[in-house]
Parts: structure tokens; C-alpha cells; sequence
């Protein structure tokens, strides 16, 4: 039998390649939340990004109805932020490409000074410096942001694995391609060519494609300072994570480039950054639903759900395998590397929340707006009719990933291997039983009732919600 293959949402190609994005397991995460809040309920719900990023869950949310605030103190984030969460009508057109493209002959710029040849072409460089003048002198925020994600995209993809950092991209032009690892050395050349206009017009389309209707705000700040201030039914927190390699790091140039400076590395990332965690959770409690992504480099699984039980939530968790830079990861990273998916919930306060919703009364029958289900059966992405264009393709499933569940307590944690695209086709071991990861849960959620057997299930929210989702959504 052949391996499932699922389509990719083109809506990705919109966003920046980012260290730590959460594409593939956007399902699994949605899944997760429509398991305690059934979709049917999202439309016009807030989700609340805690740490925008890359911009994936925030995309994603946005096209599943959600309206979404999001947060992050990062350039490189609020430029994402701002050109495809808050903006919903404003794309790049041909005309915008070309005037890109022409060398205009302006004096040289900081990018140009500074980092050519030794992290950027001359050209490249050139480029770079006039996408963003241009972005600079634009009146529309819109324009000017897309403007700018555009400008980053390029340089990204000017180096291998996007890593953009000076060292190897001079010997590219002065012919030392020896000295270049022959699997980076095709991607440098295919650089040459990024600042041509017919490669910039696919590199604009592409960010189009995540220009779609929805309602979303962007907040440069901390989220520890703005979280009690913001009403939400979802918290989704993927903070920097404890004791791996820093995001000011990574994107060093990059910030550089955008903010004029380098920036200080994140208290999140330092190994006793999880118990900042704690502080997250606390000035959360207003908020329904938690959801929070970590990797286990310095924290357990047990230890995180600790962090919410402490604070009167269910808890559930998931632990997924997953190969970071796979390419330069060392073996013992790929064998034991896991990302940590823990979602809390306070089941009265869910529960007032879908009743405040009228379910009891029927469903709003409003226009829908574009959207990509989550089916919570199968947990995989599928298109509306409104979006179905945007799809480019089929993608196989990473086969590499598998998806481990574990509970509160629990000793050993079994492993589950299958797509995390399709976690309908994970199998728990057996003495797991059907009811921790089983078909055939309702979609108002579960969770562990205190004192009660680790098997035995609960349903917060009224048990009319239920029903009504299931009837609405036949």
C-alpha cells in the first residue's frame, strides 16, 4: 500500500523559511484545540500568538476564522506580522517587481558597505538596499511590509539552509568553488540569480498567496508585559527554547540588516529559561485554553505539565520526534531531539465560554470566510472551496517525524510512530486503550477529572454544545 500523500498549502510559501516553524504540526496543534473547542465554534474567537516567529500558527489560525493577536519583539517577526496577519487586501504587483529589479544607480548602501562581498553579491547586496528604501518611502503599511518580507525572503534564500552568515558566498564570485561544500554550492549559484525580475515575480507570488481575508492584529512587545491585558479563548506560547541555539544567533545578520543592531539573546533560551514558563502561565489564567510548544533539551514532559496543573488545568500532552537541521544535526540529536505539545484547559471556564456563544440556541449561519478545516477525526488539513486554489502541489509526508503521547505521571513514555499530518493514522499501544488517543472522542474535548483513574475521560462545556457542533457540521 502506497503512503498517504496530503497537498501543501501554498499559503506557506508565503512566509519566511524559519528556524523552529510549526508548518507541519499546525494540524496536530488545531486538532488539539478543536478537540476542546470544536471549529465549528472559531469564527471570530481570538487566538492569541504569543510568539508570532515565522508566522505560521497565526496564518493558519487567520484561515481558520480565528481573528488573531499576535506578539513578538523581533523586526523579522512584525514585518510577517504586518504583511500577511493584519493585511488582508494589499498585494504585490508586477509593476512593484520590476521597479525592484532595475538598478537605479543610487550611491552605495549600509547593506551594500557592510556586508558585500562577505555575506551578500554585490548585486544581492544592491538589491537589498533598494527593496528596502523603497519599502521606506511607501505609503501604504501594507505594500511597505510586503516590500520588506519580500527584501528578507531574498536574503534568506541567498544561502544555504538560509543561514544567512558571511564566510563562504565571495567565493561565488571570485570562482573558488572548490572550497564551497558541493551540496551548498548549487544552492549559492541559484542565488546569482534571485534579483532578477522573473525570480523576484515567484518569490512575490508566493507571498500573495498568504494575503487572504481575516482579521488579525500585530503587537511589538513583550508578551509577559501585554498578556493579562489581552481577552482570548486560545493562548498558544512557542517561546524561544532553554539551553538550544538562540534565535538572535540565527538571524544575527538579518537583524542587523532590519533594526540596525544585533540583538541580546532571549531569556527564554538560557537554560533556566522554563521558568519563565510559570510567569507565562500565571498571567494567562484568564484565558480558557493554553496550548505551549518546547523542546526537551533542559525540561521534561512531566515538568511542563506540572507547570499547568499547578494552576487547576486538565492537561494533555504529546511528544513528537522531529530532526532539526537534519543536515548538520549530529546522530545523537536526531535519535533523542523531541518537541514537547502540552495543551491545558480550565473546564469552567470553557464551558462559560461555549455557552456565551449561543450554541444552545444555534449556531450563527453568517457568511463563512476563508478557511482550511481541520478534520478531528483525521486531524489533517483540507481546503474550503474558498481556498482550494491555493494549493501547489502534493507533498509526501515527512516520514521521518513520529508522535509519542504521554499523561500526567505517566512512566514511560510509548512510542507512536505515523504522520503527524495525519495523526489518524497514529496507533497507541495497546495498553494505552482507545481512550487516550482512540476514533470516536467528541470534539467538546477531555481531560483527566482529579482523583479520578488516569483512563477515565471528562467533557468540559455543556453537553448541548456538543451536539450542536455535530449537527451543524454534518
Amino acid at each position: 500500500m502506497k503512503a498517504a500523500r496530503s497537498r501543501k498549502l501554498a499559503i506557506w510559501g508565503a512566509l519566511m523559511p524559519f528556524m523552529g516553524g510549526k508548518r507541519k504540526l499546525c494540524p496536530l496543534i488545531f486538532r488539539e484545540i478543536d478537540r476542546l473547542l470544536p471549529r465549528c465554534f472559531w469564527r471570530g474567537m481570538t487566538l492569541l500568538d504569543g510568539f508570532l516567529g515565522g508566522g505560521s500558527v497565526s496564518l493558519y489560525a487567520k484561515a481558520q476564522g480565528f481573528k488573531v493577536i499576535a506578539a513578538d519583539i523581533a523586526e523579522r517577526s512584525i514585518v510577517t506580522g504586518q504583511a500577511l496577519i493584519e493585511n488582508s487586501r494589499v498585494r504585490l504587483m508586477y509593476e512593484d517587481v520590476l521597479k525592484l529589479a532595475k538598478d537605479d544607480g543610487a550611491p552605495s548602501g549600509r547593506v551594500e558597505r557592510e556586508y558585500a562581498p562577505s555575506t551578500f553579491t554585490k548585486e544581492q547586496a544592491r538589491f537589498l538596499d533598494r527593496a528596502l528604501s523603497i519599502a521606506a518611502e511607501t505609503q501604504d503599511p501594507a505594500k511597505a511590509s510586503l516590500l520588506r518580507l519580500l527584501a528578507i525572503r531574498v536574503a534568506l534564500l541567498c544561502h544555504a539552509m538560509s543561514q544567512v552568515r558571511p564566510g563562504t558566498i565571495h567565493r561565488i564570485t571570485t570562482g573558488e568553488y572548490e572550497a564551497i561544500t558541493p551540496s551548498c554550492a548549487f544552492h549559492y549559484v541559484e542565488g546569482l540569480r534571485l534579483v532578477r525580475a522573473g525570480k523576484l515575480w515567484d518569490i512575490a507570488q508566493q507571498i500573495n498567496a498568504g494575503v487572504f481575508q481575516g482579521e488579525g492584529h500585530v503587537i511589538r512587545a513583550s508578551i509577559l508585559d501585554v498578556l493579562p491585558t489581552i481577552d482570548a479563548a486560545v493562548f498558544y506560547a512557542d517561546p524561544p527554547y532553554p539551553g538550544v541555539m538562540s534565535y538572535e544567533v540565527q538571524y544575527k545578520v538579518l537583524d542587523e540588516i532590519l533594526e540596525g543592531a544585533s540583538r541580546s539573546t532571549s531569556p527564554f533560551t538560557a537554560k533556566s529559561g522554563a521558568a519563565l514558563i510559570d510567569t507565562l502561565f500565571e498571567r494567562a489564567q484568564h484565558i480558557p485554553i493554553w496550548l505551549l510548544s518546547l523542546g526537551n533539551a533542559v525540561v521534561g514532559l512531566d515538568e511542563l505539565e506540572g507547570k499547568m496543573a499547578r494552576l487547576g488545568r486538565q492537561t494533555r500532552a504529546i511528544a513528537i520526534r522531529y530532526q532539526h537541521l537534519p543536515a548538520v544535526a549530529t546522530a545523537q540529536k536526531k535519535r533523542e531531539n523531541r518537541e514537547f505539545l502540552v495543551v491545558g484547559w480550565d473546564p469552567e471556564a470553557l464551558g462559560q465560554l461555549v455557552e456565551r456563544r449561543g450554541v444552545a440556541a444555534g449556531l450563527d449561519h453568517a457568511d463563512p470566510v476563508a478557511h482550511v478545516e481541520v478534520d478531528a477525526s483525521r486531524g489533517r488539513a483540507e481546503p474550503s472551496a474558498l481556498v482550494a486554489g491555493l494549493h501547489d502541489g502534493e507533498q509526501r509526508p515527512d516520514p521521518r517525524l513520529a508522535v509519542e503521547v504521554a499523561a500526567l505521571g505517566r512512566g514511560a513514555v510509548p512510542e507512536v510512530r505515523g504522520d503527524p499530518d495525519d495523526p489518524s493514522s497514529i496507533a497507541v499501544e495497546p495498553r494505552l486503550g482507545r481512550d487516550f488517543e482512540g476514533g470516536g472522542l467528541p470534539g467538546a474535548g477531555f481531560g483527566r477529572k482529579p482523583g479520578a483513574p488516569r483512563h477515565e475521560l471528562t467533557f468540559p462545556g455543556p453537553a448541548a454544545a456538543g451536539q450542536a457542533c455535530t449537527e451543524e457540521t454534518k
